[in-house]
């Protein structure tokens, strides 16, 4: 087994790297001074293409090759498929070109921040413009057969194309937005008592919030940044960002359950996989699974809200006039809106049907950058029935183009398909699954969780870790079997 052993040794030291890196971007998102974006882009260069050289080496190469005669255990087969998977696509992409690219799309964030502040397309737009056009010679690097956008998805969702997505998104949205016309007959939630929201009080609130589901303080972080996101820095230290809104308390309480979501998934990886690069997500898809099932199949469930109500009274006592009901129709309102973070469930696949198009287009050259925030707020327009106001409300929005993170966003939808259909399975397993909810007792459901999900890390493709979980593959019929009886029930249908 010496070859196997030298292999985990060699990916050891291109995670420690890949964990400086994302020490380093963590920092750059939430305390880093301004003056230091210029050498943080070069920093964060550098250990993105030592790491990268590492992967694509030719000694990397011969390890592999080594340990595939050797591997006999499923931990070791699994790190000898992964790593060839990487090593294969990577291998395409000359390190220059990588470097390029990560201090390309450092600094496209920088801009991206200055630009949604002031609300100017116009500051981001060139970055943008150089980070397309990379992502497009990337595409070509790695190589297709149908579509650039082909070669990028799979980056997220192993096996997944645009021929896959579009009947995905497609029947979804047909179903959708028919469903949308007869909630348009119901009776719609009233609203809450108006009054103040301290982003401080905000901040506590979130963060009992995340000790109900588990969220292990010892071994993470709660910071504020522009956009929420979840980083994990290695083993022991998974943190996550979220950000407030001073008229809205659950705008930053639905984040941090989001973000709590994709950290439980990594507190909960099997210690055996440390350091091995199997630790991570299956996939995206199934990533964003674990947040949206804490963010909306428990927390904008009745039962959540029975447990929680008195806690929000306590921090908000203008509230505390209000029953769980209210709160819970409340957060469950179905209204067409500008910004995907905070869409409702029925509406949210909508904007990421929206974006899911535009880069597709954006890569296979029938729409340019310039062309962007006016082709945004058409599709708002047709697909939602809301333009933006603004580019901070509209193009400027997501943090993931800045990036050169195309090929991300059809993940959300996976991820809430996934959700509906491991919630499905779990009411089943778990005795009692929505009384424990409604007495706050939330450690059996994440234990079932972190047995059936998250201990494997990447030790399964996306589709068989769902088959062995949920006994079928992925459809989308539980999603709309879940908003049809929840929202039925919100709206009197």
């Amino acid at each position: 087994m010496a070859a196997v052993q030298s292999l985990r040794d060699y990916v050891r030291e291109i995670s420690e790297i890949q964990s400086a890196a994302s020490l380093a971007a963590w920092d750059q998102r939430t305390h880093m001074p301004p003056q230091g974006a210029e050498a943080r882009a070069k920093i964060a260069g550098r250990l993105e293409r030592l790491a990268f050289e590492r992967l694509v080496s030719d000694r990397m190469g011969e390890l592999l090759r080594a340990a595939e005669a050797e591997a006999e255990s499923e931990v070791d087969r699994a790190l000898v498929r992964e790593w060839k998977r990487d090593y294969t696509r990577h291998r395409a992409i000359p390190p220059d070109f990588y470097q390029k690219l990560v201090e390309t799309t450092s600094r496209a964030e920088t801009a991206w921040e200055k630009a949604k502040a002031a609300s100017d397309f116009p500051v981001f737009r060139p970055h943008l413009e150089e980070v397309v056009s990379l992502v497009r010679e990337m595409a070509e690097l790695i190589g297709y057969t149908t579509s650039p956008y082909d070669a990028l998805v799979e980056e997220f969702e192993p096996g997944m194309t645009v021929a896959r997505l579009r009947p995905i998104l497609g029947d979804l949205r047909t179903d959708l937005v028919a469903f949308l016309k007869q909630l348009g007959r119901g009776k719609a939630p009233r609203g809450l008592p108006s009054g103040a929201f301290p982003l401080d009080t905000q901040r506590q609130f979130c963060r009992e919030a995340l000790g109900w589901i588990g969220y292990d303080f010892e071994g993470g972080r709660l910071d504020d940044s522009v956009h929420p996101f979840t980083i994990g820095v290695g083993p022991g230290d998974v943190r996550v960002t979220n950000r407030y809104a001073e008229d809205d308390p659950f705008s930053g309480l639905f984040g941090a359950l989001h973000e709590g979501g994709h950290a439980l998934y990594g507190q909960g990886a099997d210690p055996a996989l440390a350091w091995t690069g199997l630790a991570g997500g299956s996939s995206f898809g199934i990533h964003e699974s674990q947040s949206r099932f804490w963010e909306n199949q428990i927390g904008r469930s009745l039962p959540f809200w029975r447990h929680a109500h008195p806690h929000l009274a306590r921090h908000f006592p203008h509230l505390s006039r209000t029953a769980p009901e209210d709160i819970w129709r409340h957060v469950n309102r179905v209204q067409p809106s500008l910004i995907r973070v905070e869409a409702d469930e029925v509406t949210y696949n909508l904007h990421i049907c929206l974006r899911f198009e535009l880069e597709v287009d954006l890569l296979e050259g029938r729409l340019s950058v310039a062309e962007l925030p006016d082709r945004w707020n058409q599709a708002m327009g047709e697909y939602l029935g809301v333009t933006p106001p603004d580019d901070r409300r509209g193009v400027l929005q997501d943090v993931h183009w800045s990036g050169g993170m195309f090929g991300y966003f059809p993940s959300y939808t996976l991820g809430n398909l996934y959700a509906a259909q491991i919630t499905e399975t779990a009411e089943k397993e778990i005795s009692g699954f929505w009384e424990r909810v409604e007495r706050g007792e939330l450690a059996t459901i994440r234990e079932w969780l972190r047995e059936a999900v998250h201990r494997h890390g990447r030790m399964y493709r996306p589709e068989e870790l769902c088959t062995r979980v949920t006994g079928s593959g992925l459809s989308a019929e539980p999603f709309l079997r879940y908003v049809r009886a929840k929202y039925g029930e919100v709206y009197g249908l």
